[in-house]
C-alpha cells in the first residue's frame, strides 16, 4: 500500500486540473504553433531518474509578469471556491482509497489540509529513482518558510502515523517514520528553505545528495535558466518496472518531458514524447472532407496514423469492418452549441456502416431498451442510423461520397446548409507541414457550449447524473468563459519513435477538457472517477415520463 505516493500525487493533480483563464483573443484560425517556443527545458532523464516535476508556485507566478492573466483568473470568487473544494475533497481522500469502508471522522484531516494549501502555493520538486538492481527511492521538496515548516513536521507526522500505523523517532534534523507497508521508510528533514521528506523502503542515498544540493545552490533541483510553471519528466517504462508486479510489460510506454509557461495572455505547452520502440505511424497524405467542413467553424480536429489503434479494438475486428480507416476529422459550427461532426476516408465506407448498422439497430437497441432512453432508427433515405429520442440533438452515423471521397460521417445535430468553404488558412495548418500528426484548433468558449450542451444531454439519455449548474465547478467554467480565446495545438512526427506536441491556448487547455476536467472535479468519490460515473442515476424517473 503506497501511503505517502498517494499523498505526493496530490502535487501533480492540483497542478493539472486546477486550471486559469487569460484574455481573450481574435477568432482567426492560427497556424501550428512554433515548436521552438517556448524553450523547453532539459528534456534528458538521467541513468536513474524516473520521474522529476518542479512545481513554481502560485506565490512565485503572483510575482511573474508572464502570469499576469493567469493570476487574475486564480483570484476570481468562483476560483477560490473550486480550489477550496477540491482541497477539503482531497484531504479526506487518503482515508477513503486506502481504508475503503473506514470512516474518516477520526482522521486528522483538518492537519493534512494545510499541507495541500502550501503544495498549491509554495514552490515544489519531486524526484524519484530506480537504480538498476536497486530499490526505488523518492523525495519531496517544499520551499517553507520556518513557521510553515514546523507545521509541516508535526502534521505529517501524524498524518503518516494514522495512515501506516507505523512508529517515529526523532532525527538530528527531523524525524524518521518505519512501518510494515510500501513504503517502509520516510524521512523529514529541514536544510535551509527547503523541507524534504524522503520515501523508500530502504536507505539508498537520495536524501544526502539532495541536502548536498540544497547546501551548494541553494535548492533541490538543477537551476534552470526560464522560471518554467511547471516542468515534468516521466520515464514510464521505468516507473512501471519500479511499482508493477509484472515488470515484463510488453506496452510501447513513452519517456516524458512537458513544460509550462505563459506569455501574459496565453498558456504556452510544449511536451516531447520518446518511445522504447518505433510507432508505426503512417503519415499518409491528408484526405481532408472539404465538401463536408464549411463555415461558421468554431473548431476544426484533424488526425492521421489512426489505422493501428482502431485495427486493434475488439468491436471493430469482430465484426468484420475490414481496412479501418487512418485519418478522422472532427469539426463544430456556431450556429447551435450540438452543431458537432466527424468524418473518417474509407473506401470501404458504405459496407462499413452498413454492418455497423445491423449491429447498432440489434445489440444497441438491446442495451438502449436496459440502460437508457430512446432508440436507434434506421435512416429512411440514407445509409446509416441515427438515435432518435435524445434530448436536444439526434446523433447520427452515415455514409457519404465514393471512392476518394467516401468517408463514414457522424452528427450530433443536422448540418445547416452552406456554402462558405472552411478557411483556407486553417486548411493550410494541415497540409503544410508533412510531419504532422494531429492538429486542433477552436474558439474555445463558444467550443465549450457545444461539449457542454452534448456532455449534458447524453448523461440525461444515459441516465446519469448531471452536472449540477450551482456546482462549482461548472459555476467556475462560467466565470472564465469570457475570457477562453483560441486554442491550437499540433502532434508532430520528431522521429519514428518520438512525438512533439506544442499548445498555445488561453487556459492550457481545450474545451472537451475543460469539461472533463470539471466532471471529475465534481466527482462525488473525488480524485477517483467522475461525476457522470458515480453521481446518481436518475434514468428510472425519465423512462417513466
Amino acid at each position: 500500500m503506497q501511503t505517502k505516493l498517494t499523498v505526493l500525487a496530490f502535487l501533480a493533480a492540483l497542478i493539472i486540473t486546477l486550471g486559469c483563464g487569460c484574455e481573450k483573443t481574435n477568432s482567426a484560425p492560427s497556424t501550428v504553433a512554433d515548436p521552438a517556443a517556448p524553450s523547453s527545458p532539459p528534456t534528458t532523464i538521467t541513468v536513474e531518474a524516473c520521474a522529476r516535476i518542479h512545481w513554481l508556485g502560485m506565490k512565485r507566478l503572483a510575482a511573474e509578469t508572464n502570469a499576469a492573466s493567469f493570476v487574475e483568473v486564480w483570484n476570481l470568487p468562483e476560483s477560490e471556491r473550486l480550489v477550496a473544494q477540491t482541497l477539503d475533497k482531497l484531504a479526506t481522500a487518503p482515508w477513503r482509497l486506502l481504508k475503503e469502508g473506514t470512516a474518516t471522522n477520526d482522521a486528522p484531516v483538518a492537519l493534512l489540509r494545510p499541507l495541500l494549501e502550501d503544495l498549491v502555493q509554495e514552490e515544489s520538486y519531486l524526484e524519484m529513482r530506480s537504480p538498476t538492481n536497486a530499490a526505488w527511492e523518492g523525495i519531496f521538496a517544499i520551499r517553507l518558510n520556518v513557521e510553515r515548516a514546523g507545521i509541516w513536521s508535526t502534521n505529517l507526522k501524524a498524518t503518516l502515523e494514522s495512515l501506516t500505523a507505523g512508529v517515529s523517532s526523532p532525527t538530528e534534523t527531523g524525524w524518521r517514520l518505519k512501518g510494515d507497508t510500501t513504503p517502509k521508510l520516510i524521512e523529514l528533514s529541514r536544510t535551509g528553505e527547503w523541507t524534504l521528506v524522503r520515501f523508500a523502503n530502504e536507505q539508498n542515498g537520495l536524501m544526502a545528495e539532495t541536502f548536498a544540493r540544497v547546501e551548494k545552490g541553494g535548492s533541490p533541483y538543477q537551476p534552470q535558466t526560464t522560471n518554467f510553471w511547471l516542468t515534468l519528466m516521466l520515464d514510464l517504462p521505468r516507473l512501471t518496472s519500479a511499482f508493477s508486479a509484472n515488470s515484463e510489460s510488453e506496452s510501447n510506454l513513452p519517456r516524458i518531458a512537458l513544460s509550462m509557461i505563459g506569455d501574459g495572455a496565453n498558456v504556452l505547452t510544449r511536451g516531447e514524447l520518446h518511445y522504447l520502440k518505433p510507432l508505426g505511424i503512417e503519415l499518409d497524405p491528408w484526405n481532408v472532407p472539404t465538401n463536408l467542413v464549411h463555415e461558421p467553424l468554431i473548431s476544426f480536429t484533424a488526425v492521421r496514423g489512426i489505422k493501428p489503434w482502431l485495427s486493434s479494438q475488439k468491436l471493430w475486428s469482430n465484426l468484420g469492418l475490414g481496412e479501418a480507416p487512418n485519418q478522422f476529422y472532427l469539426w463544430g459550427l456556431g450556429a447551435t452549441p450540438f452543431q458537432t461532426y466527424f468524418a473518417a476516408p474509407s473506401a470501404s465506407a458504405s459496407n462499413q456502416v452498413s454492418k455497423l448498422s445491423n449491429w447498432m439497430l440489434n445489440e444497441g437497441n438491446l442495451w438502449l431498451t436496459a440502460n437508457a432512453i430512446g432508440s436507434l432508427v434506421k435512416l429512411a433515405e440514407e445509409n446509416g442510423v441515427a438515435w432518435s429520442g435524445v434530448p436536444f440533438m439526434r446523433p447520427t452515423l452515415k455514409s457519404v461520397g465514393s471512392g476518394d471521397l467516401a468517408f463514414l460521417h457522424g452528427s450530433f445535430f443536422p448540418a445547416a446548409g452552406s456554402n462558405r468553404p472552411m478557411p483556407v488558412e486553417l486548411l493550410y495548418s494541415v497540409q503544410s507541414r508533412t510531419n504532422l500528426v494531429a492538429y486542433d484548433w477552436e474558439i474555445t468558449a463558444p467550443r465549450f457550449d457545444g461539449w457542454t450542451g452534448i456532455g449534458q444531454s447524453l448523461r440525461i439519455s444515459l441516465g446519469r447524473g448531471r452536472m449540477p449548474a450551482d456546482s462549482a465547478g461548472i459555476t467556475w467554467l462560467r466565470a472564465i468563459k469570457p475570457r477562453l480565446g483560441n486554442s491550437t495545438t499540433g502532434l508532430l512526427m520528431t522521429g519514428p519513435d518520438e512525438l512533439l506536441m506544442v499548445r498555445n491556448s488561453t487556459v492550457g487547455l481545450t474545451a472537451v477538457e475543460l469539461h472533463l476536467l470539471a466532471d471529475w472535479l465534481e466527482s462525488p468519490h473525488f480524485p477517483k472517477g467522475l461525476h457522470t460515473l458515480y453521481a446518481p442515476s436518475d434514468l428510472r424517473g425519465l423512462k417513466s415520463r
